[in-house]
């Protein structure tokens, strides 16, 4: 059989009018790359097109299945995505009604009854999609497979759910080849070599913070060993990998394993550049992981602060404290390692004094990236389905979900519209148009060479206004 397997052209988009658009990466889907290896090891044909990519999605599609002829399309999106994704499921079946559509991704995920109901998915699957594709591609009947809804003779059939995959050192290596690495271009302001690989190293947080959903991989950590993190990097880089971005939630969760990773990355003498871009917790990592880490080539990391207002953070069930946050970048800049904060307006609990309190803090530790975005209650978080009851959910128009627009969907308990863009808008004026930042970033562009590029982006951003 043939399997054609396509992202959503609009992803870029979502990002489009504000000022983190800039940086946003370009990389290619991880989670095509290890549907296309499974499908490959059951001996099925396989091609990949990242709308993304395309000047003309709709009619570069018309032409791959002209050509192509697929038997099935495998589409993944986010919640924000989902009527692009509706948009092009209709254009497909206007193209041929005999192929059959599957769908995946954290929304589908959260939402799978719903999803299935509005968009004529043939199949939609929920949680970890490799071992159902594998078993849609060795034909099993459709009643006989855990963790999917179809249709059947114009009724919407549920299977019981799939299990957590227990060993994903078993997964095969993703299928990298099957992307053309040369159009895949990432800001020079969030890499630092083209092109940018993803890698997966573990799966899964056993955490619980309000805004996150955990519909995909649950709470279970799981991980893969060093030997087979290391292959993966080994395999990345023969692809034509120059740098590589961690994707996971929880890389430092086993401080030893992360460590031993570094080790086994300094011993092979591997040579590229890597950075925790996804972020990690302030409550796991110690000194010695930081300068393991820039030993090995990671050059930047990313810490999931969010409030700087300690009973927003109890709130929000983040299970993380100021001094640890303070620990956290202390350690950073003392072992010269590039530390990005991640911070979020609009959460549970927050006033003006406390988004105040979350923009000194980051005056205080002095990462080298402050970043922010307004919080977006997705569907599938516990925070969703809390405001949604309580009737705080205005909309769910899901193209109006982003992280980076005044155009609410949500009514906070205790703030405006207006005074959360406002603190939005404060927080980035005033970490990143402070003349202690400006000077600190002058010199780090100096010794880094990446001065023009700096510039270059800042000029970018003043279309949107600081």
């Amino acid at each position: 059989m043939k399997y054609l397997l396509i992202s959503t052209p609009e992803t870029q988009d979502i990002f489009k009018k504000s000022k983190i658009s800039v940086a946003v990466p370009l990389l290619p889907y991880a989670s095509l790359a290890n549907l296309a290896a499974v499908l490959l090891e059951e001996k099925q044909e396989v091609k990949i097109l990242d709308l993304r990519l395309s000047e003309y999605p709709l009619l570069d599609l018309k032409k791959c299945i002209g050509s192509f002829s697929p038997d099935y399309i495998g589409i993944t999106f986010t919640t924000p995505l989902f009527k692009e994704a509706s948009n092009l499921v209709s254009y497909i079946k206007k193209l041929n009604k005999e192929i059959k559509i599957i769908a995946g991704g954290p929304h589908i995920s959260a939402l799978f009854y719903e999803s299935i109901k509005e968009v004529d998915f043939d199949i939609v699957v929920v949680g970890e999609g490799e071992e159902t594709i594998r078993e849609i591609a060795q034909n099993k009947k459709l009643n006989e497979i855990k963790g999917i809804l179809y249709r059947d003779c114009g009724k919407i059939e549920t299977n019981k759910p799939r299990e957590l995959i227990q060993n994903i050192d078993n997964l095969p290596f993703p299928a990298w080849h099957l992307f053309d690495l040369s159009k895949y271009k990432t800001p020079r302001i969030s890499c630092k070599r083209n092109p940018v690989g993803p890698l997966e190293t573990s799966r899964g947080c056993t955490y619980g913070c309000v805004y996150c959903s955990k519909c995909t991989f649950k709470r279970q950590f799981r991980k893969k060993s060093v030997e087979r993190v290391v292959k993966d990097i080994e395999q990345m880089l023969r692809a034509g990998f120059k740098e590589i971005h961690i994707l996971d939630d929880m890389f430092s969760t086993d401080l030893e394993r992360a460590k031993k990773i570094c080790d086994e990355i300094i011993n092979r003498k591997l040579c590229f550049t890597w950075s925790l871009i996804n972020g990690i917790r302030v409550d796991r990592v110690d000194e010695e992981l930081l300068k393991k880490l820039k030993q090995a080539g990671c050059y930047r990391i990313a810490f999931g602060v969010e409030s700087g207002d300690e009973s927003v953070l109890k709130i929000i069930n983040k299970g993380i404290t100021l001094p640890k946050i303070r620990m956290a970048f202390k350690l950073a800049n003392k072992v010269g390692i590039e530390s990005v904060a991640f911070c979020m307006m609009g959460l549970p609990g927050d006033t003006k004094e406390s988004m105040q309190k979350t923009i000194d803090l980051m005056k205080e530790v002095k990462p080298t990236m402050p970043k922010t975005s307004i919080l977006l209650p997705l569907p599938g978080t516990p925070l969703f389905e809390e405001w949604d009851k309580k009737g705080l959910i205005l909309t769910k128009k899901w193209e109006d979900y982003s992280f980076h627009s005044s155009k609410r969907v949500y009514r906070h308990p205790n703030l405006t519209d207006e005074e959360i863009f406002t603190y939005y808008k404060k927080f980035w004026r005033e970490l990143m148009l402070s003349p202690n930042f400006l000077l600190k970033r002058i010199v780090r562009d100096i010794k880094t060479g990446e001065l023009f590029y700096d510039f270059y982006y800042f000029m970018k951003t003043l279309k949107f206004g600081w």
